[in-house]
């Protein structure tokens, strides 16, 4: 009984912090473009550089909550098969 309790509770624990790393590798990537491809604060923006600075930032985002999306169906899908199988 204990046994079983410890398979699938540390099977869930393992997917989760998976999950976390795997969501927090581009949420840092996400802050580091925010921090470094800020406009300047000195001088004029032209459109060129605003429309950069837009595209890289939509990326980023845009890879992170595919990341996020997709990560979290496998991980239910992981969970139910670890409830499903250790009974």
């Amino acid at each position: 009984m204990l046994s079983k309790t410890v398979l699938r509770w540390g099977g869930i624990i393992v997917i989760a912090v998976c999950y976390v790393i795997a969501v927090m590798i581009p949420v840092f990537g996400y802050g580091l473009t925010v921090k470094y491809n800020t406009p300047p604060s000195i001088g004029t923006l032209n459109a060129d550089t605003c429309h950069g600075i837009i595209a890289v930032l939509s990326q980023s985002f845009d890879q992170l909550l595919m990341i996020a999306l997709i990560g979290n169906f496998i991980c239910i899908i992981l969970i139910l098969l670890i409830f499903k199988k250790v009974r």
